[in-house]
Parts: structure tokens; C-alpha cells; sequence
């Protein structure tokens, strides 16, 4: 089944299928949600099982946000 593919696609198609499966932990880290760990680690046992990467995904599209640093944030003034 697999002897005509090459090893250069099998290559993309398992980048392809690491950055599928790491979706719900960039979701969460981009969104700056409050409990990441908890969703990386739903994410690498949903990788394990298939079922919890749903999961995961919806852990990082529905879970509370961190506020961003005021420090940080362009145009903010430092004080008090």
C-alpha cells in the first residue's frame, strides 16, 4: 500500500499530521487561556486515543482567557 510513496511524502505527511494533531495546544496558547497545561495535556492523551483531541479542542476554544500584562501592551502608560 505504502510502496509507492516516497520517503519525501511520507515525510509531509507526517509534519502535516503532527502540526493536525498539535492544534488544540496552539489554539489555547494563542488564545491565552488560564489553565494551558491542562489542556496540553488532554491534547497528548487525545493524540494517544483520538477521542480527547476533540476534547482538547474544545477545552481551548471554551476556556477562560489570561488578561494581558499592562506592561506589555502597546501604548500603555507605566504608574499606577
Amino acid at each position: 500500500m505504502f510502496s509507492d510513496v516516497g520517503p519525501l511524502k511520507q515525510l509531509v505527511v507526517a509534519l502535516v499530521g503532527l502540526f493536525f494533531l498539535g492544534v488544540p495546544s496552539l489554539v489555547a496558547h494563542r488564545r491565552r487561556v488560564q489553565r494551558l497545561r491542562w489542556v496540553v495535556v488532554v491534547n497528548v492523551i487525545g493524540v494517544l486515543t483520538g477521542l480527547f483531541w476533540f476534547v482538547a479542542l474544545f477545552m481551548a476554544m471554551s476556556m477562560a482567557t489570561r488578561q494581558p500584562d499592562r506592561a506589555l501592551a502597546p501604548g500603555s502608560q507605566p504608574g499606577p
